[in-house]
């Protein structure tokens, strides 16, 4: 989509870019008046419900802004049927249903948000970490292109140099797009600067008018065409309690009735599972179930509650499916999008040495003690390996995306 220019002068922290619709006469907060420079800006946000005043007819625009308030005005703006779908307690704090949403989906990969989004929700998140968000948020969107010139792009970012590599690909493409730019004439980046909520509005209108505001919906109700039934080759079993019988899915995965899951579809997929997926690849993957008591023997000993298996079919089959996918692209970067949090490790030859070897890094073991997750499942692929971490959200996450093959990326259903 192309951006119209709006010449305007501006001497604080970001360059403005794009123009906004008219909007209707008289300021809406008290202070933001019709000749605040990002005035059109936060009219718009506000009136399209992507960010709120913060009480007393004010909208605080000098306020910095935190992970929280960024992530519930994208997701907002681009995804506005997340609290449809979220699944989790009602007594959760206000920016959770988006923020979790976020992390199962992948939209917080490499950012402060994506070890701990409850440790990092009220933390100011600065422009590297928002560049980073947002190029998220165009990776997923599929009529964004980058087919600019990124030498060229970053021959005009004076302080490029300075710029650490892991935020390198977004800070280039937000700059590209016009999405974010310099806070001077020479086209300083300042990425460890931190946003207001008013440079946050001004973000947030260059983005949707680059994307287009609702771009894509992370649950669709899903149309499964093909009929119900088992698929045969006696797959698709039932206990008597309805959990999925280790009889009824494939012998190479190594199901036991003791972690029992249930499904969410008449449709057995080509694994046995009812979950609606058509052919899901899981290759020589199969479940590896002592992780679940050791990785409990340390949180129980460290003050954590402790996990349980995952109990649906879909969560346990994508974990599988996420085992495999590592053999051939060792990589939390999922480009038919991420549907839960995990740790993953190659070249061991014992689970002990794989577990020892989470253990032995703070990232890992972090995330593993995590409290924002319930369930897990985990898997083995030759010699790689995967613990997924599930919370209810991100099970209802996989179940709405069986029927894809997990593949969240698709553009409907």
């Amino acid at each position: 989509m192309k951006k119209r220019i709006l010449c305007t002068a501006l001497s604080l922290c970001l360059c403005l870019g794009l123009s906004a619709p008219a909007l209707a006469a008289g300021p809406t907060f008290t202070d933001v008046p019709a000749n605040h420079w990002a005035y059109d800006y936060v009219e718009r946000a506000a009136e399209n419900g992507w960010v709120n005043g913060i009480g007393n007819g004010q909208f605080a625009p000098e306020k910095k802004i935190t992970y929280a308030e960024m992530s519930v005005m994208l997701m907002r703006a681009f995804y506005p049927d997340t609290l449809s779908y979220w699944g989790g307690s009602p007594n959760a704090p206000w920016y959770e249903p988006y923020m979790a949403e976020m992390a199962v989906t992948g939209l917080d990969n490499g950012t402060l948000v994506d070890l701990s989004y409850k440790a990092a929700a009220n933390e100011l998140i600065n422009r590297y970490e928002m560049a980073q968000l947002i190029y998220n948020f165009m990776k997923q969107d599929g009529d964004v292109t980058f087919n600019y010139n990124a030498a060229s792009v970053q021959s005009g970012i004076s302080d490029w140099a300075s710029v650490p590599s892991n935020y390198r690909d977004a800070v280039t493409a937000v700059v590209a797009k016009g999405v974010v730019t310099g806070v001077d004439s020479q086209g300083t980046f300042n990425g460890n600067g931190v946003m207001t909520r008013a440079q946050a509005a001004t973000v947030m209108c260059r983005a949707v008018d680059l994307m287009g505001e609702g771009v894509s919906t992370i649950n669709p109700t899903p149309t499964p065409t093909q009929p119900s039934g088992s698929t045969g080759s006696g797959l698709g079993q039932k206990l008597p309690s309805g959990a999925t019988a280790a009889a009824g899915v494939k012998s190479s995965i190594g199901k036991s009735d003791a972690y029992p899951t249930y499904g969410n579809s008449d449709v057995v997929s080509n694994n046995g599972y009812f979950t609606g997926a058509t052919n899901t690849d899981i290759g020589n993957a199969h479940l590896e179930y002592e992780f679940l008591d050791w990785v409990n023997e340390v949180r129980v000993a460290e003050g954590h509650a402790p996990l349980t298996w995952v109990p649906s079919d879909a969560a346990e089959e994508h974990g599988l499916q996420r085992c495999y996918e590592l053999v051939s692209n060792f990589s939390h970067d999922r480009p038919k999008g991420k549907l839960a949090a995990e740790v993953c490790a190659s070249g061991y030859i014992t689970s002990t040495a794989a577990f020892d070897g989470w253990m032995n890094s703070s990232a890992h073991k972090h995330l593993l003690m995590s409290d924002s997750y319930q369930y897990m499942s985990a898997a083995r692929a030759g010699n790689y390996w995967i613990i997924c971490l599930w919370r209810d959200s991100s099970i209802k996450q996989a179940e709405k995306w069986a029927y894809t093959n997990y593949d969240s990326s698709s553009e409907n259903g």
